[in-house]
């Protein structure tokens, strides 16, 4: 028996599927982060090859490939493209365990990037046809928590994991080997995802809602540029305080190094208290970011636009303070509320977005905006900080890179998203008259 797509069940069964493949994603994509100390040792890199493995070598190919995996989304199956994606990434992730030098290594993480350009503009696409505009925000925020949770995952459970494995003085697994530590943990995090590519199997495509009059058959990149182009600023402002978030995320790449470096922490410890920030900030700022929407969107459709200028107000200050704190535990508490207020950014941007697109553009309108994001986030910021701390000649120096860098792209950030806001609201009226009529 078939289930049914239009019960309220299915559709949340639905957006927890989603939710844990986007958990999965970035898993797969941020336990680099815990191992790459002993990777920097085994192949002695320099803190710039550090930054282009966190960085480009993940967002470069990711960047490339995410509009046309956009456009296809919007006019083929998302299921199947999300099915590929997974199979894709989760080979790339458990390939790395056999390799011992940077290149290998760093054309891996350009093939993860390929697989996990597939998921957000998929899954916002089929979470945005399963609910309508007033039950939108909800579903998506949650979905979103999945950077959170995901990251969390890979901090917490990977950080111990990592540390047992540095116990052994050998791994084999099912009699292949040895193994460093590294590599064994590729290969023990890229495994689940063939569960994961199964249970998609029982999503079902729903039909696409809020298409305009071009809508029929989905609408082209040049269209979706063109409708853009007729709300230019809105979409700007938005991409703006997004990219900024994005930006302070990368911070949390960085996070192993600067614990161990200027504190002396241990990678488990590092990945414990990380990844219980990421589990309890994630979920706070989730909450707060759809509380607050419907609080600050009382008078119109704009909550989402003013809960990410108000998750940028919290986490570009904390983040420009705790990596130059001279006590480990001021840090991390100063270090949580630089999480939630990321975590709120995070939920509010694409609900933002999902707001100002129809509905035969969302697919490519979310892949361009990854594209955007990813540019001045994981792209540019990793190897720019570790060429920084390079140029410096001291790797403890990490603390005062990092809060520079915070500062320099958050201030004019938050400047440019408030005094933006207005045309951000305008976009809200036009999208407004395109699902009127639709409707």
């Amino acid at each position: 028996m078939r289930p049914d797509s239009s019960s309220s069940l299915y559709k949340w069964y639905v957006v927890s599927l989603l939710l844990l493949v986007y958990i999965l994603s970035y898993f797969d994509r941020y336990i680099l982060s815990l191992v790459i100390e002993p990777i920097k040792h085994a192949m002695h890199l320099s803190d710039f090859q550090v930054g282009l493995l966190l960085g480009p070598a993940f967002s470069l190919f990711n960047m490339i490939v995410v509009i046309p995996l956009g456009w296809y989304a919007d006019r083929a199956s998302r299921k199947w493209l999300l099915i590929a994606g997974i199979v894709c990434w989760c080979g790339m992730t458990s390939a790395a365990a056999f390799v011992a030098t940077f290149v290998p290594l760093l054309l891996l993480r350009l093939g993860l990037g390929l697989g996990e350009a597939v998921v957000t503009p998929g899954s916002l696409s089929l979470i945005s046809d399963y609910f309508d505009r007033k039950s939108r925000a909800r579903p998506i925020s949650i979905y979103m928590a999945g950077t959170y949770l995901g990251a969390g995952l890979a901090f917490l459970i990977g950080g111990h994991l990592v540390g047992w494995l540095q116990g052994l003085s050998t791994f084999h697994l099912w009699g292949i080997g040895p193994f460093q530590s590294w590599q064994a943990a590729f290969l023990l995090v890229g495994l689940p995802g063939i569960v994961f590519a199964a249970a998609m199997l029982t999503v079902r495509e729903p039909p696409r809602t809020e298409t305009s009059n071009r809508g029929a058959g989905g609408a082209t990149p040049l269209a979706v540029l063109r409708y853009m182009k007729t709300q230019w600023r809105g979409f700007a402002v938005l991409f703006l305080g997004s990219s900024c978030n994005f930006a302070l995320s990368t911070l949390t790449l960085w996070n192993v190094p600067l614990f161990e470096r200027v504190w002396g922490w241990h990678i488990a410890a590092i990945g414990t208290a990380t990844g219980v920030f990421y589990f309890i900030a994630g979920p706070i700022g989730t909450v707060a970011a759809v509380w607050c929407s419907r609080a600050l969107g009382k008078n119109g459709h704009d909550g989402a636009m003013r809960t990410l200028l108000l998750g940028l107000l919290i986490a570009i200050p904390t983040s420009a303070l705790y990596p130059v704190m001279s006590n480990a535990m001021v840090a991390v508490a100063i270090m949580f509320l630089a999480f939630v207020g990321k975590a709120i950014a995070t939920a509010a941007g694409p609900a933002a977005l999902t707001l100002i697109t129809p509905g035969e553009m969302r697919g490519q309108s979310v892949a361009l905006f990854t594209t955007v994001i990813t540019v001045v986030g994981p792209l540019l910021a990793p190897p720019l900080i570790g060429l920084a701390i390079d140029a410096t000649g001291d790797p403890r120096s990490i603390g005062v890179v990092l809060s520079c860098f915070v500062l320099i792209v958050g201030i004019p950030s938050i400047a440019l998203v408030a005094l933006g806001l207005r045309h951000y609201q305008q976009a809200v009226t036009a999208m407004d008259a395109v699902a009127a009529g639709a409707g």
